[in-house]
């Protein structure tokens, strides 16, 4: 009798133990990955966010004016680049002031307006609409000025500068 009893509170310790753990896997399954930024939102921004954004911006001067496919799937690779970083930079980054600016008001509309005005600068691409890229780059420099003007207004910041202006960079490949 004693070794039945042990028996049915050991089934039962096991089943709960089972079913405890499995809500533990299923709750931690879900948790959201800890996010750890490699460099600073500045750092992303000239690097990164500027240097795509000039792509787009440079199609206005004649010598860069999408000509041949690769130059468009170039424009929708730079657009799909920026819209990423619009989301991206609501993570935050390793610079002094990255984590008191994802905190503060306007932080992330300013960021959903980089996202909204690529996406735009992407649709007009995959569209072939030179246009349609140069109306969305109105959307894509007023996205930006906004945030500059209020989260950055003294440029540049933390020493990372462009070398030279991107269309000199890339003159010749065209």
């Amino acid at each position: 009798m004693k070794s039945m009893q042990f028996a049915r509170r050991s089934a039962w310790t096991l089943a709960w133990f089972i079913g405890g753990a499995a809500v533990l896997l299923v709750g931690c399954k879900g948790a959201a990955p800890v996010f750890k930024p490699a460099v600073s939102i500045n750092e992303l921004m000239v690097r990164w966010i500027d240097n795509a954004a000039h792509v787009l911006w440079d199609v206005e001067k004649v010598d860069f004016a999408p000509k041949n496919e690769a130059d468009w799937i170039e424009l929708e690779d730079h657009a799909t680049q920026l819209a990423a970083a619009g989301s991206l930079i609501q993570m935050g980054g390793t610079g002094q002031a990255d984590a008191g600016w994802i905190q503060q008001n306007g932080w992330k509309s300013n960021a959903q307006a980089l996202t909204a005005a690529a996406l735009a600068d992407l649709s007009a691409a995959k569209s072939r609409n030179l246009s349609g890229v140069i109306k969305a780059n109105g959307a894509l420099v007023a996205a930006c000025e906004g945030c500059h003007k209020d989260f950055k207004p003294d440029l540049p910041s933390e020493g990372v500068v462009h070398q030279r202006p991107h269309s000199e960079s890339h003159k010749g490949n065209r």
